[in-house]
C-alpha cells in the first residue's frame, strides 16, 4: 500500500501546470485550493472575477472588468472572509473517511500502486497547445454587440473546487442565450453578472435617483421589459452566487410581476435583494407611464397599482453539497428552469420548485460540460 495523490487532487495539479505553461496574459499564478487553518491572512477577487481561491500574501490574480480587460483587484478583510467561509462550510458535505491529510496539507487516499494515465497527460497537452494558439476567443462572435471576450487564464475558474468568474458566468448565459430554441428566448430578458451592483449603486444613490436610473437604462435600451415574460437577473454579494427571476404575467391572470429568489446555499438576504429590485421595476414603470405603452400583459388596474401589485417568493431549491459550486447552480437554475417553463408562469406551476427539482450533482457536472465547450471554441479559434 502507498500514500498517493487523491484524483481531485491529481486534476488540481494538473489544472496548475496547464495554466502555468499557457500564462497568456503575462499573469504568473499558483492556484491554491486548500483552505488551510493555519493561514490567517488571505487575497480574494471582487465581483468582476471571484474565483475566491484562499492565496498567500504576495500573490496576484487576474481580474476582469465588463470589458473583460484587467482592472484591480479588492481586497477583503479576514474577519468577512471567515465569517462567509463558515458559513459555506456548515453547508459542505464531511470529508470522506478513507481520505487523508498530508503534512503539506494535500488530500491522499490509501490505495494501491497504479500507473498514471498518459492518455490523460496528453489531453492535457493538446489543451494547452488549442489554447497558446488562440489566446482569446469572442462568444458569440467578435462582432456581435453582446460579445463575451475569454482568455485562456478565465479557465482557471473551471479547475476543481474554483468558483466561477463573472467572465465564465457570461459567457454560459451567452451560450444559453445563443443555443436555446428562439421562440422561448425571445420571451426572456438577460442581465449578465455586473447589472446588479449598478442597480444597487443606483438605489442607494442620495443625490439624483432618477437621473442615476436614467443613466442605467442603457443596460436595457431598446427593450421594454415588463413585455418580456421573464428576467434573469445573477447576483454576487458576499463571495455567494445566487439568481432572482422576474416574472410577468399574462393578462388574464390579473396579477402583478412575481419576484422569484433561488438561492443554493440560502446565504443572500431575500428581503434586501428584493427591496432592491421593487425600486428598479417602480423607476422603469413611472419611466414608462411618462409615455405611451402600446401593448402590455397586465390589465389598466393592475398597471395603476404595479409598485402595490409586486409579488416575492423565496423558492426553496437543490442545495450545493460544498461551499464553491454556488455559480454552477446559478446558471443551472436558469437552464433548468428554460428548459421546463413553456409560456408565462403561473401560480400553480410554482410547484416544480422544490428542493428535488433536480440532483445536486446534476448542477455540479456542469463545471465540465462548460469546460468542454471553451476547449472546442479555443481548438476552433486556433483553427480558424
Amino acid at each position: 500500500m502507498t500514500l498517493v495523490p487523491s484524483a481531485d487532487s491529481k486534476t488540481a495539479n494538473a489544472f496548475q501546470k496547464e495554466l502555468y505553461a499557457l500564462n497568456p496574459c503575462d499573469h504568473k499564478r499558483t492556484l491554491n485550493r486548500q483552505f488551510s487553518q493555519r493561514k490567517h491572512k488571505r487575497e480574494l477577487l471582487s465581483q468582476e472575477a471571484p474565483y475566491k481561491f484562499p492565496v498567500d500574501k504576495g500573490e496576484s490574480f487576474l481580474n476582469v472588468d465588463l470589458k473583460g480587460r484587467d482592472s484591480s483587484t479588492t481586497r477583503y478583510s479576514e474577519e468577512k472572509f471567515s465569517s462567509c467561509f463558515l458559513k459555506k462550510t456548515k453547508a459542505s458535505q464531511a470529508q470522506s473517511s478513507h481520505t487523508k491529510r498530508h503534512a503539506n496539507g494535500e488530500a491522499v487516499v490509501l490505495v494501491d500502486e497504479e500507473e498514471p494515465d498518459a492518455n490523460k497527460a496528453a489531453e492535457r497537452m493538446d489543451e494547452v497547445v488549442e489554447c497558446r494558439n488562440a489566446t482569446k476567443v469572442y462568444y458569440p462572435s467578435r462582432v456581435d454587440p453582446e460579445s463575451v471576450e475569454i482568455c485562456c487564464s478565465d479557465m482557471e475558474s473551471l479547475a476543481p473546487e474554483a468558483y466561477l468568474s463573472s467572465t465564465i458566468m457570461n459567457f454560459y448565459i451567452r451560450y444559453l442565450q445563443k443555443t436555446k430554441a428562439h421562440a422561448d428566448v425571445v420571451e426572456y430578458h438577460f442581465f449578465n453578472t455586473y447589472f446588479y451592483k449598478k442597480l444597487k449603486e443606483a438605489v442607494l444613490s442620495k443625490n439624483e435617483k432618477e437621473a442615476s436610473f436614467f443613466k442605467l437604462r442603457r443596460w436595457w435600451k431598446g427593450v421594454n421589459i415588463f413585455e418580456k415574460a421573464y428576467i434573469f437577473l445573477p447576483i454576487h454579494e458576499d463571495l455567494h452566487w445566487s439568481l432572482v427571476i422576474i416574472c410577468i404575467p399574462d393578462k388574464e391572470d390579473k396579477l402583478g410581476p412575481s419576484l422569484l429568489h433561488l438561492d443554493s446555499l440560502g446565504l443572500h438576504c431575500s428581503k434586501s435583494l428584493f427591496g432592491t429590485i421593487r425600486k428598479f421595476l417602480e423607476q422603469e414603470w413611472k419611466f414608462l407611464r411618462q409615455g405611451e405603452v402600446s401593448t402590455l400583459p397586465f390589465s389598466d388596474k393592475i398597471w395603476e397599482n404595479l409598485p402595490r401589485r409586486i409579488d416575492e417568493n423565496v423558492i426553496p431549491v437543490p442545495q450545493q453539497r460544498n461551499e464553491y459550486d454556488c455559480g454552477l447552480f446559478v446558471l443551472f437554475f436558469m437552464e433548468r428552469f428554460m428548459e421546463e417553463v413553456h409560456g408565462r408562469l403561473k401560480k400553480k406551476d410554482f410547484v416544480m420548485f422544490g428542493r428535488r427539482w433536480f440532483k445536486p450533482e446534476e448542477a455540479s457536472r456542469l463545471r465540465m460540460k462548460i469546460h468542454n465547450i471553451l476547449k472546442e471554441e479555443f481548438k476552433n479559434a486556433s483553427e480558424a
